[in-house]
């Protein structure tokens, strides 16, 4: 028997250490400062049953100036029993509204560092619980500045403990 824990890849999406997309970037195009979005996409998590998450962000800004305290958050936006999502102020249009959930749904906030360029965010958030069922991933952009149409991208790896490793 042993006595070792240790993290085991998931069985979902980004399974083996894969990243894949949590957020396309075609939903991100030109997100102005303040406003959020959900993507489109089912996330359904009833089979492989995965515990955790990491994101991770790639993010381009008009702007060389990354201001102090800019952030970008994500959540988790479980399904509702109604087919709704999270607290249901989200669409899969960009606007300026803030989720107003909170706890292991998030807001999970990464601060924004300059990447390459002084106009690239790069960030990661790690061990975000991921709920049983159906969920969608959604962004909040307060950077600072409006992202660009640019490619955008944000994504995910799922992963589990195994207790008998």
């Amino acid at each position: 028997m042993t006595a070792r824990t240790a993290w085991t890849p998931g069985i979902g999406a980004g399974g083996v250490g894969g990243w894949v997309t949590a957020i396309a970037s075609a939903n991100m195009a030109s997100l102005a400062n303040g406003s959020s979005v959900m993507d489109p996409t089912d996330i359904t998590n009833g089979t492989a049953l995965d515990i955790f998450a990491d994101i991770s962000i790639n993010l381009l800004i008009a702007s060389s100036t990354i201001v102090s305290g800019a952030g970008i958050s994500v959540w988790v936006y479980m399904q509702n029993q109604d087919n709704t999502y999270g607290d249901n102020k989200l669409t899969t249009t960009a606007a300026a509204v803030s989720p107003s959930i909170v706890g292991s749904c998030g807001p999970f906030t990464m601060a924004c560092f300059p990447g390459a360029t002084q106009t690239t965010i790069i960030s990661n958030y790690s061990g975000i619980q991921l709920p049983f069922g159906t969920f969608r991933w959604a962004i909040q952009n307060n950077s600072g500045f409006a992202l660009t149409s640019g490619t955008q991208t944000v994504k995910y790896r799922t992963y589990n403990v195994n207790l008998n490793s």
